[in-house]
């Protein structure tokens, strides 16, 4: 017999997903590639029997590995090679733009290469394949018309000539068991589902409205923002087999969510918006140290028994049921966390969200901006407090089928390491103008959360058993180009604080230098807004603080001056709440270290922000 390891990786896919300004059409494609990877590749894997349930590793997040085991050699790698074949083509017809890597591997259970070495060569060679690029087509040339919704693609349908063009793109791929697309009575179907049957009158408003080609009737799309547009209207179909985040917001909260939002249905009065993009912690070296631990085991077990593979098939169950968790786990979690505020949110018009990417361990989103940091402060709380429940429950059901076994006391240390072990996440929230285009804001929280997650390693070195991640934030008033490096280096220096970000979500080690959680700052915001704090005070002290032509001594004065003008509940809240440093007259770079993180986030901040 002989068998290979196999993994199936989807790369640039956030290239995939942001090639466009509209967020219909950035649904569609988050929609697109859950369903093909978790409905579709599951189906080409499993056709004609080719992979059984049980040689599933996982099947997530964009990825698929499993086992392929046949009589021979040559049989195996041709049946893998056709199952990588079907998959790429797939992804080719319904999601151009996006790559498919596909590597594979040989497992000999007699030789010295253990699973998991393994799979970390099928990750250098996934890594080398994504490092070699992928061709590009030129489309810069004079009679090539682009699509006017991505213009990295040319354009393919027009919808004046719609059923035409969608009749020979069908035509192209009839050949094509897996394509199950087809058209009927001016209907375009799905493989004869009800509920995914779109009529081609209302796929030709939709490609007019976003190409603002309404009257014209003459909009120019490619194929690939076609396929967009069609899944988007399909993501929010409502039914227990369904795949993606909404099927947890209709089946758990049975909470419709409207399917034609618009960015402008999240705007504030003054037209900001808030996006959240938050990520796992680390997982690499969180796998890395799980697979350390089922590397002790080996070691221990084969001391014992040198052909007992326990190890190897414990950790094959680990990342089945760790994969799966940590994909529900993100999404039921930022399903129950919306649910609980939305349900005291008192104002009607806010919407729970437009949700770009979540599965994995990554979340991104556009929310209201008054929401989007509590909606991250919570969720990242509420994830790490279930990611450790659910290693726990794993942890504790592997030692409770081993318990009799005669290594019970090694799988007993296995357990206890992994519990240990904690998955966090880190997050970049940006509050910007409603016209910022999504790319930039999805590149500006990128820029956030490795500025996050940096400040959450560097505190690790400090606090080695830290387990909690860390949330950086920035109001952007401009159309999203700032650059914020540059941006905070001009307005702080490093003995005059005006800012602590990115803050700890959940710090709970004692410490001198009382490390201060995200919730401190809230609760602050909170209490200010509780007492009606003037915010043109703050930015009188704001602007005190960043002074340079002013000494020390010379600003304490000006504050005095500032605090003459304000009541006494105003000051009293300054003398109790900010711990101002008196002892000394040249100190006043000592306070208000906060006063711009304060400031700049002051209008975005609800009362009772905190829970008690």
């Amino acid at each position: 017999m002989a068998k290979f390891i196999v993994a199936i990786e989807t790369v640039k896919i956030k290239e995939f997903l942001f090639s466009t300004n509209k967020l219909k059409v950035i649904r569609g494609a988050s929609y697109l590639l859950d369903y093909l990877n978790q409905v579709e590749v599951p189906k080409i894997l499993k056709k004609d029997k080719r992979v059984e349930d049980k040689d599933i590793i996982y099947v997530g997040a964009g990825n698929a590995k499993f086992f392929v085991e046949r009589e021979n050699k040559e049989e195996a790698e041709k049946v893998v090679k056709e199952i990588i074949e079907e998959v790429k083509e797939k992804y080719s017809i319904e999601a151009p733009g996006v790559k498919v890597v596909g590597v594979y591997e040989i497992y000999d259970q007699n030789s010295n290469k253990r699973v998991w070495d393994i799979f970390d060569k099928l990750g250098l060679d996934t890594a080398k394949q994504k490092n070699k690029g992928f061709p590009i087509l030129n489309i810069d040339l004079p009679y090539v018309e682009k699509c006017e919704l991505n213009s990295d693609e040319p354009a393919e349908i027009y919808s004046e000539n719609l059923e035409k063009d969608l009749n020979h793109i069908i035509e192209r791929y009839n050949a094509n068991d897996s394509f199950k697309f087809k058209i009927d009575k001016e209907t375009l179907l799905y493989d004869g589902n009800s509920e995914r049957t779109l009529t081609l009158k209302f796929l030709k408003k939709q490609i007019n409205r976003l190409t603002k080609t309404p009257k014209e009737n003459n909009g120019k799309i490619s194929e690939g923002t076609f396929w967009k547009l069609v899944y988007s209207n399909f993501v929010k179909s409502y039914n227990k087999n369904e795949v993606g985040f909404y099927r947890y917001v209709k089946l758990d909260k049975e909470i419709d969510l409207d399917n034609e939002t618009t960015i402008d249905n999240f705007e504030d009065e003054d037209s900001f918006i808030g996006f959240v993009y938050s990520d796992g912690d680390d997982l690499g070296d969180f796998l890395k140290n799980v697979k350390n631990s089922f590397i002790d085991l080996d070691n221990k077990v084969r001391k014992k028994d040198e052909k007992n593979d326990i190890a190897e098939k414990l950790y094959i169950t680990f990342l089945k049921k760790f994969s799966n968790k940590l994909d529900s786990t993100t999404k039921s979690t930022l399903t129950k966390v919306l649910d609980k505020i939305f349900a005291k949110e008192k104002d009607e018009k806010k919407k729970w969200g437009e949700f770009l990417i979540v599965g994995g361990d990554d979340v991104c989103a556009v929310f209201d901006p008054t929401l989007a940091i509590k909606i991250s402060n919570n969720f990242q709380k509420e994830f790490e407090k279930n990611m450790a429940k659910k290693i726990r429950i794993l942890a504790k059901t592997f030692y409770r089928i081993f318990k009799n076994d005669i290594f019970s006391s090694e799988i007993q240390n296995l357990t206890e390491e992994m519990e240990k072990i904690k998955i966090t996440s880190s997050s970049g929230v940006v509050i910007a103008k409603t016209k910022t285009p999504i790319f930039q804001l999805f590149k500006q929280g990128l820029k956030l959360q490795k500025k996050a997650k940096a400040r959450r390693k560097e505190m690790k070195k400090i606090f080695p058993s830290l387990a909690t991640g860390f949330i950086d934030f920035q109001v952007i008033g401009s159309e999203g180009t700032v650059n914020i490096d540059n941006f905070r280096n001009n307005i702080t220096l490093k003995d005059n604080k005006i800012m602590e970000r990115p803050y700890p979500i959940n710090f709970n080690i004692p410490t001198e230098d009382k490390v201060k959680n995200l919730d401190s700052l809230l609760k602050l915001i909170s209490e200010m807004k509780k007492i009606n704090f003037p915010s043109n005070k703050l930015r009188y002290i704001y602007d005190l603080k960043r002074n340079i032509n002013l000494e020390d001594f010379k600003k304490k004065i000006d504050f005095i001056n500032i605090l003459s003008k304000m009541s006494d509940d105003h000051i009293k809240f300054i003398k109790e709440r900010f711990y101002l440093d008196y002892t000394n007259p040249n100190t006043f770079k000592n306070n208000f270290n906060n006063i711009f993180d304060i400031l700049e986030i002051y209008d975005f901040i609800e009362e009772e922000e905190v829970e008690a």
